[in-house]
């Protein structure tokens, strides 16, 4: 494949993608990674405005995207051997990591990839989770085939294998054990904190991470994109700070984008 077909399975799965600098991890235009777009045009008019990234290298916004990278480093630290005592310790199978997409780094360590399913959070970023392993959801990172000085990032299982996100992410994130089946997972705001968002409103300093996760759990459950915006218009007017129209219509359509490029990545690739 080039390297069009590589960002167009990545945007296809709903990710924003970045150009990066040839043989560079960053975008070194105001905004950096966050130059993302989920549409191959608008990232070719990109690089179009921008030719010194005509052949520079790609990467992915996960702030923007519905992805969670596990980092496995090989090179600082031995990451593999930790997690893969964590895995005994939590009684997870040591060979889960295959069963979904991974990519090999330029310094031997492995990025698996995990689409976070409908209505679910993001777990938190952490750097470090366990001694070499970091769980990345708010960062740029880079992603095949690009090249830096160590070598090229490569694929090693098919992308079409990415896998739902499973629990044991979300406990690494957060430091916990994995005593719940893994197909559950422990939601930021649980059913109750959405209740009382709908009797009091969004709270402040958290009024877009609880606006963003109440639209992508009405779309989960199926209410109509209409009622899901009169919905959320009528829960942000009782904040005391309600967040500024503008502001509340970003939520609301970066939330629909997503759920409907799931959809879409869903039907593909035949999950339901």
């Amino acid at each position: 494949m080039n390297k069009w077909d590589y960002i167009k399975q990545y945007q296809q799965a709903g990710t924003y993608v970045f150009m990066a600098l040839p043989n560079q991890k960053h975008n070194g235009i105001a905004g950096g990674f966050h130059n993302s777009f989920a549409n191959g045009d608008e990232l070719r008019q990109w690089v179009t405005q921008h030719p010194d990234y005509q052949n520079g290298n790609v990467g992915i916004d996960l702030s923007k995207s519905n992805l969670v990278v596990v980092d496995i480093d090989k090179h600082k630290h031995n990451g593999m051997a930790s997690i893969l005592s964590w895995f005994k310790t939590h009684q997870i199978a040591p060979d889960t990591i295959q069963d979904t997409y991974v990519e090999q780094t330029p310094t031997g360590g492995l990025h698996a990839f995990y689409i976070i399913p409908s209505g679910q959070d993001k777990p938190r970023n952490v750097i470090n989770a366990i001694n070499g392993v970091d769980v990345l959801s708010e960062t740029g990172i880079t992603v095949a085939p690009s090249i830096i000085a160590e070598g090229q990032y490569q694929q090693i299982t098919p992308f079409d294998k990415i896998k739902p996100l499973p629990q044991w992410v979300y406990d690494l994130a957060n430091g916990l054990g994995t005593d719940r089946p893994t197909n559950t997972y422990r939601a930021k705001y649980s059913l109750a904190d959405r209740w009382k968002m709908t009797i009091n409103g969004f709270d402040t300093g958290e009024r877009n991470n609880q606006a963003m996760s109440l639209a992508g759990y009405l779309f989960a459950i199926d209410v109509t994109p209409q009622d899901i915006y009169d919905i959320m218009q009528e829960i942000n007017a009782r904040s005391n700070e309600p967040l500024p129209d503008h502001e509340l219509n970003t939520v609301y359509m970066s939330a629909r984008r997503r759920e409907e490029k799931k959809l879409a990545r869903m039907s593909e690739y035949g999950r339901d």
